[in-house]
């Protein structure tokens, strides 16, 4: 799954108080409306930083973007140069230039006199170079050495006169932020799963192609996918760790073969790899092995430790590994017996773990850092409370440690001495924020073993800092995490610090109390926190009225006092302020016709995009598609495709085959004349924002839609607007292009369908050739057999010719565009099975891109 990236990484928020307590799910949705594909990052930006934690995919979306560009589907004259910065620190501080580590990269995959090649492609700007983990090398003098290497590559091939080169580079967000940074470079960020892509990894996991005995088959659990989808959705912790790629492949992984979850992130990870060792034996064939798979996984866990400790983020080279693995063999409390072969030692657990590999020649490493952390963390948890938690006072402030300390609080019997040092260093002003930031995430992960006096401690700092007079106002990330951590270990804590803050008559710390308000606690708290609400939504000044309505947003359920000052608001002049308002009532849960029909004033008739969005994404909260005229298509699987006995059907419509999709709403009807009759009244045709795919392509210049079928000339109005035949209100607009689509639906504030959401929409789940069944009917859609030789209303047919779902006009009387591709830019056509994430559902692409019709 191809990732999303922000724009741009956001230090302080950029709304004032209306942002400074967002959700996780409020800030994941900003950026989500604002998010660049993975490709068009690369085409709008030479050089940039791709940022996120650990696992959320930054490496796959640089492996991701070096095989489209070998396979020539994206940047065809470039040549991809990819670069694990671990593996090649040690010879990059050697060199010049960075350019001269290329020749020995392709020497690796056997391309001869490569030298001359690579000089040519930077000299004609052919290079696309992706250099992975900025963070992984953890010498300071090696890292300081390749920042000043990339920052030279950088201006001397994209910046001075080679425009068409780019580089990308990967990191850590924690550890780029807190050390030297690339000038110039702009900073993005991977943004984390929301909810359906969750869903359609799992489920694209639990139904993907397999091997046995090295023959593909496809396995088929899409029950026990369904089955993990609801077990997260009624589980809030667990989902938020799925929203992370890496941990959501643990999730299944462990799912598969244990059907529960466990507790504690800590938890998970020893499972999955418990499971993934046997798992791996069962594919390779291979036996247990002579030595033991709780010794390999104790020399593991000193081997990850021994990493950290001695600053070893790269590469081991055979020799000095074996060397290790031959002390570590005569150490006293070794679980190996002393005549253990070392070099046997590390063959065996290469090929049986999965978990170490060897990624070049002689050159070994764990299969992903995550999982050196976590064996990290095993280790000093073996040390025992008082000297794990001193060695890792050691490292508090070191970004390459966090994650290992935080697996170590979820892994250790007795967190409290480690706790101790971070509160005894958090006493220093300079490091008090971090530090009890620190504190709180740990707690976070369940630490056992902390007395109550340190809890309330933790969780008093934790309000101080979030609290409008902190001395060092935290960013906002860092609020997010604070509040998620107090809700997670300090919730029985929380109603008297929200008491104290409601005393205060701040409103500002109004707002922190709702944020920090226990769920399903002190109703009497939330009461008093809904009436204060509603009067500033009510009085307050705009901005006020604004960050009020968002804060009853995310209360969910409000009093009828709340409601009605929020309806007030709908009528507020300021178009952000009505927005909220109607994201607000959205999340109300209110089953009142009144507020539905207000949404729905908005939405037909509000001049601004920003509240008349806001109004159909509530209206779809609460459940009121019917009065928007749209269909809601539940998740779940369905067929696609048509059978090979289909004589109708062409080729590239088979095979048939099952295709999860998550759920989603569509229009009922096509759209009328008398719908996009609105949008032109709108000014829709002038307005640049519903027209990127067509500016790119040179189809739309000054407000109007360069038509290919008009001799290339420019109209504000789609081909037989003005033909009596086609153009009555109530039937389907013609003569519209796909751009035209495109812009359309933006400013209805929804998108084309996919192909697949299509297909679902007129004919279930169970593959009908018609909307209706399987056996023609000639009165049931208006075709060629119908005898009308023009289009008909949308609800003539509505009732005999419906889908399964009630969608209507699926079959006859006008053809509907889809967001998916056809054709791409070589001629090439998509085949079945439909895969959303080949390409086929990218929006750019000029008139050599056909689209599904």
């Amino acid at each position: 799954m191809p990732a999303l990236l922000t724009k741009e990484t956001r230090i302080e928020a950029d709304g004032g108080r209306i942002h400074s307590y967002r959700t996780r799910r409020e800030i994941r949705q900003r950026q989500e409306k604002e998010a660049v594909k993975g490709w068009d990052a690369v085409e709008q930006f030479a050089h940039f930083v791709v940022l996120g934690a650990p696992g959320i995919g930054k490496t796959t979306y640089l492996y991701h973007l070096a095989s489209g560009c070998a396979q020539r589907q994206h940047l065809s004259n470039h040549l991809p140069i990819f670069l694990r910065l671990r593996y090649w620190s040690e010879s990059l501080t050697t060199l010049e230039y960075l350019e001269d580590i290329f020749p020995t990269i392709f020497d690796k995959y056997n391309f001869p006199n490569a030298k001359p090649f690579i000089q040519q492609q930077l000299k004609r700007g052919r290079c696309l170079v992706l250099l992975d983990g900025l963070d992984e090398v953890s010498d300071k003098n090696q890292y300081n050495t390749i920042i000043k290497l990339v920052q030279e590559f950088d201006r001397r091939y994209i910046e001075e006169d080679k425009p068409g080169n780019i580089i990308v580079v990967s990191s850590r967000k924690h550890s780029y932020e807190h050390g030297q940074q690339l000038n110039s470079f702009r900073k993005t960020e991977v943004i984390e799963f929301n909810d359906e892509r969750v869903e359609r990894f799992i489920y694209k996991w639990f139904t993907a192609p397999a091997l046995v005995d090295d023959a593909p088959y496809r396995r088929d659990d899409s029950d026990l996918a369904a089955e993990l989808v609801k077990a997260l959705h009624k589980n809030d912790r667990f989902m938020e760790l799925a929203r992370n790629p890496l941990l959501l492949l643990l999730i299944v992984h462990h799912y598969r073969h244990e059907r529960s979850l466990p507790d504690l992130r800590a938890d998970l990870y020893r499972r999955c790899i418990q499971t993934r060792i046997a798992s791996w034996n069962d594919q390779r064939g291979t036996h247990r092995g002579r030595f033991g798979e709780g010794a390999k996984y104790d020399m593991l866990s000193r081997l990850a430790l021994d990493s950290f400790q001695h600053e070893q983020e790269g590469l081991w080279w055979r020799q000095d590994l074996v060397k290790w693995l031959q002390k570590f063999i005569q150490e006293p409390t070794s679980p190996l017996p002393k005549e253990t072969q070392p070099e046997k030692l590390l063959d065996e657990v290469v090929q049986t773990s999965g978990l170490l590999y060897e990624w070049a020649i002689d050159r070994y490493g764990f299969s992903h850092r995550s999982l050196q952390e976590y064996f990290a963390a095993d280790a000093v948890s073996e040390e025992g409370p008082k000297e794990g938690a001193k060695l890792l006072a050691n490292h508090l402030e070191k970004p390459v440690w966090k994650e290992v300390i935080l697996l170590y609080s979820g892994k250790s019997r007795n967190v409290q001495p480690l706790l101790d040092h971070i509160v005894a260093r958090a006493e220093m002003p300079e490091k008090a924020a971090a530090m009890w930031l620190l504190a709180g995430s740990c707690l976070a992960e369940g630490a056992r073993g902390v007395n109550e006096e340190t809890r309330v401690r933790v969780t008093e700092a934790l309000v101080g800092l979030l609290s409008t007079h902190a001395l060092h106002p935290l960013k906002e990330d860092e609020r997010e995490r604070a509040v998620e951590d107090l809700r997670l270990f300090a919730a029985n804590l929380l109603a008297e610090y929200v008491t104290g803050l409601l005393v205060s008559g701040v409103n500002d710390d109004l707002y922190l109390a709702q944020r920090l308000l226990p769920a399903q606690k002190a109703p009497e708290l939330k009461a008093e926190i809904d009436a204060r609400l509603a009067e500033l939504a009510r009085s307050g000044d705009v901005e006020e009225k604004q960050a009020a309505a968002a804060a009853l947003g995310r209360m969910g359920a409000v009093s009828k006092s709340a409601v009605q000052a929020l309806l007030n608001n709908l009528a507020n002049p300021d178009p952000a302020a009505r927005a909220e308002a109607c994201r607000a009532l959205g999340s109300s849960q209110v089953e009142d016709d009144a507020v539905a029909e207000a949404l729905l004033d908005v939405y037909n008739n509000d001049a601004q995009d920003e509240p008349r969005h806001a109004a159909l994404e509530a209206l779809l909260l609460l459940g009121r598609e019917k009065e928007l005229e749209m269909v809601l298509i539940p998740a779940g699987e369905f067929l696609m495709g048509s059978t090979q006995q289909d004589q109708a059907a062409n080729d590239h419509e088979k095979p048939q085959h099952k295709l999860y999709l998550p759920a989603y709403v569509i229009d009922r009807t096509p759209v009328t004349n008398a719908q996009y009759g609105r949008f032109m009244a709108a000014g829709g045709y002038a307005n640049s924002a519903y027209w990127p795919e067509a500016q790119a392509a040179g189809r739309w210049k000054g407000g109007k839609y360069i038509d290919y079928y008009r001799d290339n000339k420019p109209f504000d109005e789609p081909r037989y607007w003005d033909d009596e035949k086609w153009n009555k209100p109530e039937y389907p607009v013609v003569g519209v292009s796909w751009y035209e689509a495109l812009a359309y639906a933006r400013w209805a504030g929804k998108r084309l369908p996919t192909e697949a959401e299509w297909e679902k929409a007129a004919r279930g789940t169970d593959g009908l050739i018609y909307p209706w069944g399987d056996t023609w009917q000639k009165d049931f859609a208006n075709t060629e057999e119908s005898g009308h030789k023009q289009t008909t209303p949308v609800e003539q047919y509505a009732e005999q010719g419906k889908s399964p779902f009630g969608v209507v006009d699926m079959a006859g009387n006008v053809w509907e565009w889809c967001s998916t591709r056809w054709r791409d830019e070589r001629k090439q056509v998509y085949t079945y099975p439909y895969s959303p994430d080949d390409g086929r559902e990218d929006l750019s692409g000029g008139d050599d891109v056909w689209r599904v019709l």
